[in-house]
């Protein structure tokens, strides 16, 4: 499609951003010159290649816009990634000049009193907490644009991916002693979290995040019963107390009742995410949700043996108990599980390209963008993306349970425990 400014627009555009000190103008402006760059888009290529913009800022210059490049006192950098509830950019606070990441609602959850009251709940867990093994927000803001009120908060900065991308990226299983080191760093979180008063409700791998160096961290509390919280029986008013979790991994308890729940709901939580670990697929792999739900109820989950036989009948037994049915057969706090797993763990350095991640995150965060403002209307947006994002080939295609099963981590043979 064609770029929605000339190379003169784009320019007068750069000028009146605010991205660039006159000196850093000044030198883009050269060094487009000595480029002898014909249009708008070779000036901003060559300006991204010498590191004076971001690919996100050049690409929302050349959509003939300036808004989004700022929230308040942060420079946007860079989209990190979407999910349900909105965007995740990396952002510099200007009077710091700390990197942060902006946790940013989206715009059509505005006016949607379910997703404000969740906002609201994660940002007052996150802003209560303050654990090695839990991403720490710094604050909860709001400001306003031409099209109302923008709700964000402003969070620690982690360069690190899910659990869920990382066996994306491996196409196998971790290690089981790795898992067992994710594990007991992810209850060590927990168990803090459930000392303060906390219940997550919504333990899963998509909400745990590693970095290079093994170290995990805890998110998205947006879920969490916080004792007498305000914000906790609203959003329960308002989308039904027994439907609060995210089916592949929530406790057979919380599914039918989620305001009556404790700490045990989110051990078996984490056991299912330690089942995922080591075998690839998640303990009740049905299309449909009813069978999901009923399955966590009902059903016993395929042997983690029966699909991994690597992983020792002692970690086997362990996950097992993790998932048991009824609470009061499971471990009954999180630092139980953090104990009997310490002696069992190895860390070790966990490799992926977290640039070509946050590529691969921007590609769709960058898409659905603009699919949002077609809908408000927005003519301005001409299309997705005008810079190529680079491609790994390690994250063209999804990891399915046959990709992993194939490619078993390596390792030592069971021991007989």
């Amino acid at each position: 499609m064609a770029t929605a400014v000339t190379l003169a627009g784009f320019q007068t555009l750069l000028s009146k951003s605010r991205l660039l000190t006159e000196a850093q103008f000044a030198a883009a402006l050269k060094h487009v010159r000595e480029a002898q760059a014909e249009t708008a888009e070779q000036a901003a290529s060559e300006l991204v290649a010498a590191r004076l913009l971001t690919r996100y800022q050049a690409n929302r210059l050349l959509e003939g816009r300036r808004r989004g490049l700022f929230l308040d006192d942060y420079k946007i950098m860079e989209i990190l990634g979407c999910g349900g509830m909105g965007y995740l950019y990396r952002a510099l606070e200007l009077e710091t000049d700390w990197e942060v990441a902006l946790k940013v609602l989206a715009d059509r959850f505005r006016f949607d009193k379910g997703r404000l009251t969740r906002f609201q709940l994660e940002a007052e867990a996150g802003l209560k907490l303050s654990h090695p093994n839990i991403l720490r927000t710094r604050a909860i803001r709001r400001t306003e644009d031409i099209y109302g009120v923008i709700h964000y908060m402003v969070m620690e900065l982690v360069k690190g991916v899910s659990l869920r991308e990382l066996l994306e990226i491996r196409r196998r299983t971790l290690s089981w002693r790795q898992s067992c080191d994710v594990i007991s760093q992810a209850a060590t979180g927990l168990h803090y979290a459930h000392e303060m008063g906390l219940v997550h409700r919504d333990v899963k791998p998509e909400n745990l995040l590693i970095r290079t160096d093994g170290a995990v961290k805890l998110l998205d509390f947006g879920l969490a019963m916080i004792g007498g919280s305000e914000a906790e029986y609203s959003l329960a008013t308002i989308l039904g107390q027994n439907c609060l979790g995210t089916a592949d991994y929530i406790a057979p308890e919380q599914s039918l009742d989620s305001l009556n729940v404790d700490c045990r709901a989110d051990v078996y939580s984490l056991g299912c995410t330690f089942y995922f670990l080591v075998t690839g697929q998640v303990p009740f792999p049905s299309k449909s949700v009813t069978e999901k739900l009923e399955g966590h109820r009902k059903h016993r989950a395929r042997p983690v043996r029966e699909l991994n036989p690597k992983v020792p009948e002692r970690i086997a037994r362990i996950i097992k108990k993790m998932m048991a049915k009824h609470p009061e057969h499971r471990f009954q706090t999180a630092d139980e599980v953090r104990q009997i797993l310490l002696p069992l763990a190895r860390r070790g350095p966990i490799e992926f390209d977290f640039d070509a991640v946050v590529a691969k995150r921007a590609e769709f965060a960058e898409r659905r963008l603009a699919s949002e403002s077609i809908l408000r209307g927005d003519s301005r947006t001409t299309t997705v993306s005008k810079l190529e994002i680079p491609q790994s080939p390690e994250l063209m295609g999804p990891c399915t349970d046959a990709n992993v099963l194939k490619n078993l981590a390596d390792e030592p043979p069971p021991s007989k425990d």
